[in-house]
């Protein structure tokens, strides 16, 4: 079962709900486990179920309507908001599709206050031990290192690499034709496979498109729709009662935690603990309404700390990863004293037991993922 089902089940019974995320993430298989056997599931992509939806002729007593890719509909939203006015959520009705479903919500007002939205992430190390319980918790870290988070590729590890560039191609083919303009989807397929060596860096749009040959908007409008795609996500630099020596760039990551190219691990360890923290922030926003924001740290002068995770505004955790260094990041020290983070922690992969120096919290990577449900 997977971590979104009880929320889901709760606010399902007060109005509609929009489920997103990436592709193959689990969304439909999660939707259909909240059938039972009154629940209707309908996909706009087969043509009876099309008829239907278009009729508005499903049974209006069932207990669950989910519909499925609605967002390939011609005016979905407007469909939406007829049902919602109409039926006012007799029956329940869950929403799910593709990334773009998260894209095209934010254009217009047709839905707003007829909908809860949930972005549905892959697995994590918290989540990880309900699909292989069998495996310790080291077992099951280095498995998402290796193969990622996404269910089939983490299940089927010798598959994930297939499973992976077939899950790219099918974004920048499709999903990326549908939602723009771009003529060419070899271009922003390039883009890809450049941003995969840059996991963890800046996405500077002059280099990208020095290195791709295009324009600087070009390349910033591609990467905002692998962005709004649920294939990349960006980090915003924090600066918040910061001066202005803060750096700007935003930093790289991907949905898939093993994608990056990195023959030395530490750019797939970062970008595992990025997807972490943006499920646990993306989840306390979604379910609860809790102001939960994750940024970077980095200035002009070198010191870079990689997570900042607000609260209400406020720093709630300021978090260094590490692979075995148990040596205190001087970065961390600084900007602990400086903004007086609820915890300055660093997290360790290879550390036997949870120390502390200074203020600074030393823990052991896994242990303190595992417990960031």
């Amino acid at each position: 079962m997977r971590y979104l089902h009880a929320s889901l089940k709760r606010d399902l019974q007060r109005k509609m709900v929009l489920l997103a995320g990436p592709r193959q993430c689990g969304k439909t298989t999660l939707a259909q486990s909240l059938l039972d056997e009154r629940g209707v599931y309908l996909n706009w992509d087969i043509t009876k179920d099309r008829r239907v939806i278009r009729d508005l002729a499903w049974p209006k007593d069932a207990s669950l309507l989910v519909l499925d890719e609605l967002h390939k509909a011609p005016k979905w939203k407007n469909l939406l908001k007829g049902v919602a006015d109409e039926y006012h959520n007799r029956p329940p009705v869950l929403v799910t599709g593709s990334a773009k479903l998260d894209a095209f919500r934010r254009t217009g007002d047709a839905l707003t206050g007829r909908n809860y939205f949930y972005r549905l992430h892959p697995i994590d190390v918290a989540e990880s031990k309900a699909f292989l319980p069998q495996l310790d918790l080291r077992s099951r870290l280095t498995r998402l290192l290796e193969a990622g988070g996404f269910p089939e590729a983490f299940l089927e590890p010798r598959e994930a690499a297939r499973l992976r560039n077939d899950r790219m191609e099918l974004v920048t083919r499709e999903d990326l034709r549908d939602l723009s303009r771009v003529s060419s989807w070899r271009g922003p397929a390039d883009l890809v496979e450049l941003l995969r060596e840059r996991v963890r860096g800046p996405a500077n749009y002059d280099n990208l498109a020095q290195t791709l040959g295009i324009s600087p908007p070009t390349a910033k409008s591609w990467v905002e729709l692998l962005e709004k795609l649920y294939l990349i996500f960006l980090l915003p630099p924090y600066s918040r009662s910061l001066s202005r020596s803060i750096r700007k760039d935003r930093k790289v990551y991907f949905f898939d935690c093993a994608a990056a190219y990195d023959e030395t691990g530490g750019a797939q360890l970062e970008n595992l603990v990025a997807c972490c923290l943006l499920k646990f922030t993306q989840f306390r926003k979604d379910a609860r309404g809790e102001s939960w924001e994750l940024f970077y740290l980095r200035d002009r002068e070198g010191r870079e700390v990689d997570f900042v995770v607000t609260q209400n505004r406020r720093v709630h955790w300021l978090i260094e990863v590490k692979a075995s260094d148990e040596v205190v990041s001087p970065s961390l020290s600084y900007y602990s004293r400086k903004l007086s983070p609820k915890e300055a922690i660093q997290l360790v992969l290879n550390l036997d037991r949870p120390q502390e120096r200074a203020g600074i919290k030393i823990l052991p990577l896994a242990a303190w993922l595992e417990a960031l449900s």
